[in-house]
């Protein structure tokens, strides 16, 4: 003898309910996924260009030399980091990072030339004292006056005129104090 029975409706919800966590969860892990693989195909430059655009801030050390502060600049193959009373131009490749996400967002793509050794061009260009940031903590502080192949010449502020080898430029500091 068959007897006929109504379909259970929580049935019918908990299977679909189960789906839909299943499928959510499936959802779920390939986002982590394609974000993992978009994190591995990144680049410093792209790094430091995100940072500009959320408004990061970091804490940099390179050479003996340590600098903090938003990150408002980027290019190629360097960062520019606005510290109290302060900022810098700082190589990507010669240093450690230390980011800080949730700054304020910034609205526009991320500003400034491409290049570590445009920047040099710049900071000859304008005839400010700058200090540049070498290995070992060391400063050389005066003007860039010629950024040629594979060298900086600057005038100190003893008048002498320094030659810096590129290689060896870490950072271009600005600072009130030697405006």
């Amino acid at each position: 003898m068959d007897i006929e029975r109504e379909p259970d409706p929580n049935l019918a919800s908990e299977l679909r309910q189960g789906a839909g966590r299943e499928w959510a969860e499936e959802a779920a892990e390939d986002e982590r996924l394609t974000e993992l693989h978009r994190e591995r195909n990144l680049t410093l430059s792209d790094q430091a260009k995100g940072w500009v655009n959320r408004g990061d801030r970091v804490s940099v050390e390179f050479g003996g030399h340590s600098f903090s502060g938003a990150v408002v600049a980027a290019g190629d193959d360097y960062a520019s980091i606005q510290g109290a009373g302060q900022s810098a131009d700082i190589r990507l490749e010669e240093t450690r990072w230390s980011v800080l996400t949730g700054g304020d967002p910034s609205d526009s793509l991320p500003s400034g030339v491409e290049t570590f050794r445009a920047v040099l061009h710049e900071h000859a260009a304008s005839g400010m004292v700058v200090r540049l940031a070498l290995p070992g903590g060391d400063m050389a502080i005066g003007k860039v006056v010629v950024v040629a192949t594979d060298h900086v010449q600057m005038l100190d502020v003893d008048g002498r005129r320094l030659v810096v080898p590129l290689k060896l430029v870490l950072a271009v500091v600005r600072s009130s104090d030697f405006q």
